[in-house]
């Protein structure tokens, strides 16, 4: 199954488009769910996981997790996971990326069913890349443009987007 793509002009119709997944997986992701985000610095990452963390109901700061690298957030029957990989190493042996993992709690998020995990640079962590359920990309078009790919990494990421594309036809 091919990608669902949006483009976005400006930051509120970015954020919007961010809400509307977010409330559109409430109703149909299966219990735990690993997204991955990927994309250059600048891209919208942070901004994206505000966006679905608004559709979610949640009102809050969300503060980037580049420096804690993990933040959550209780939001009725869904635990929202946010996690930023930016500062592992790139280039490292898969025991040390499973030990970064298990050092800040990513697989104990990844063991609860309520969990939604949404993973900022999946690539620094094999084990993740391999687990994404979908995959967002976003690529800049312009200064405030963006084109967001959304794209079923798993059988799970594939109901998801069917269901997506019958939603929004």
């Amino acid at each position: 199954m091919s990608a669902v793509t949006w483009n976005a002009e400006g930051e509120a119709h970015f954020r919007e488009l961010a809400q509307r997944l977010a409330q559109h997986w409430r109703n149909h992701a299966p219990c735990g769910l690993l997204v991955g985000l990927e994309g250059p610095l600048g891209a919208g990452k942070t901004t994206w996981v505000r966006g679905m963390l608004e559709g979610l109901g949640h009102q809050g700061r969300v503060p980037s997790p580049t420096y804690t690298l993990l933040e959550h957030y209780v939001l009725g029957d869904i635990t929202l996971v946010h996690v930023d990989l930016y500062r592992l190493p790139e280039e490292q042996p898969a025991a040390r990326q499973a030990f970064e993992l298990e050092a800040i709690g990513v697989n104990d998020w990844l063991a609860r069913p309520d969990a939604w995990l949404l993973v900022e640079w999946p690539g620094r962590s094999q084990q993740l890349v391999e687990r994404c359920d979908v995959l967002v990309e976003f690529e800049i078009t312009g200064a405030t443009e963006r084109r967001i790919s959304v794209a079923p990494h798993s059988p799970a990421g594939a109901v998801l987007l069917a269901d997506l594309r019958a939603s929004s036809a």
